[in-house]
C-alpha cells in the first residue's frame, strides 16, 4: 500500500520533459494561455505585443467615437483583451504554414537518399542533417525532424514516429505520409516514387489554397475599408472640419 501511495504520488508530482507530447500541447495557468507548437512557446511578450496593440487601436476608435476618457479606456481594454489571443492564433498559423513549406524540402531529401541506395532509417537521419544545414535554430521542421531522429536512435518504428510528428504538428499531410508509409513498409511498393508523390501533392495542395486565399483577399480587403471608413471620416471631420466635431457631439454618435 505504501509503495502504490510513493508511485502515485510520484506520478502526480512529475513534470512533462520537454520531449515529452505533453511538453507540446497549450499549456494554461489561471490568467494567460500559452500556445506551443512545434518548440516554439508564445507565451507572456507575444500576449502583451497583441495586447498593446489591440489597447492602442482601442484607444484611438473610443477617442473617435466616443471622446471622454471612460468609456475610451474600456474599449481600449476590449480591443486589447480580444488581440492579445489573436495575435498568437496568427503566429501559431504562421509558423503551421512555414512547417507545411518546409515538410516538402524535408521529403524532397529522404526522395535523393531513397533515389541512391540508402534504407529509410538513413534516410531520415541524412534529411536530418540536411534540414539543420538548410534552415536555422529555430525551424518548426529542424525541432520535428529532430524529434523523429531522436526516437529513431532510441529504436522506434519510423511509422509511429510519422503518427507522433502529425500529432504534435497538426498537419494532415505528415499523417497522410505516415500512413502511406506504413503500408509500403509492411506490403511492399517504392518508396522512392511514393515519397516523391506525396511530395507533390502536398505543393499542388499549398498552390490550390494559395489561389483561394488570393481571391477571398478582395472581398474581405472591401469588407475592411468598408469598416474603417467610417472612423477615417470622423477622424477628417476632427482634424480639418475644426468646431463641427465636438467630444459632446461625437459621444451623441
Amino acid at each position: 500500500k505504501r509503495l502504490h501511495i510513493r508511485a502515485r504520488s510520484a506520478r502526480e508530482n512529475s513534470t512533462p520533459t520537454e520531449n515529452s507530447p505533453s511538453a507540446n500541447r497549450t499549456r494554461t495557468t489561471r490568467i494567460f494561455s500559452f500556445e506551443t507548437y512545434c518548440g516554439k512557446t508564445y507565451g507572456v511578450q507575444d500576449l502583451a505585443v497583441g495586447f498593446l496593440g489591440g489597447f492602442a487601436g482601442g484607444l484611438v476608435t473610443g477617442f473617435l467615437l466616443f471622446g471622454h476618457p471612460v468609456p475610451e479606456v474600456l474599449l481600449a481594454l476590449l480591443f486589447g483583451w480580444y488581440f492579445r489571443g489573436a495575435y498568437v492564433r496568427h503566429k501559431v498559423e504562421k509558423r503551421k504554414r512555414d512547417f507545411l513549406d518546409q515538410f516538402c524540402d524535408y521529403l524532397d531529401s529522404i526522395a535523393t537518399s531513397l533515389a541512391v541506395g540508402r534504407n529509410g532509417y538513413e534516410s531520415f537521419l541524412t534529411a536530418d542533417e540536411d534540414m539543420r544545414e538548410l534552415y536555422e535554430k529555430g525551424a518548426p521542421i529542424r525541432y520535428a525532424s529532430g524529434r523523429l531522429t531522436e526516437g529513431l536512435k532510441n529504436g522506434r518504428a519510423i511509422p509511429e514516429l510519422l503518427r507522433d510528428m502529425a500529432e504534435e504538428t497538426d498537419c494532415s499531410s505528415v499523417r497522410t505520409f505516415g500512413e502511406i508509409y506504413q503500408i509500403c513498409s509492411t506490403a511492399g511498393g517504392n518508396l522512392r516514387h511514393i515519397v516523391g508523390d506525396t511530395r507533390n501533392m502536398i505543393v499542388e495542395k499549398i498552390a490550390i489554397e494559395q489561389e483561394i486565399q488570393t481571391v477571398l483577399t478582395g472581398p474581405k480587403n472591401e469588407l475592411n475599408i468598408m469598416v474603417l471608413m467610417p472612423l477615417v471620416i470622423l477622424a477628417a471631420l476632427r482634424v480639418l472640419g475644426g468646431g463641427i466635431i465636438t467630444d459632446d457631439s461625437s459621444s451623441m454618435l
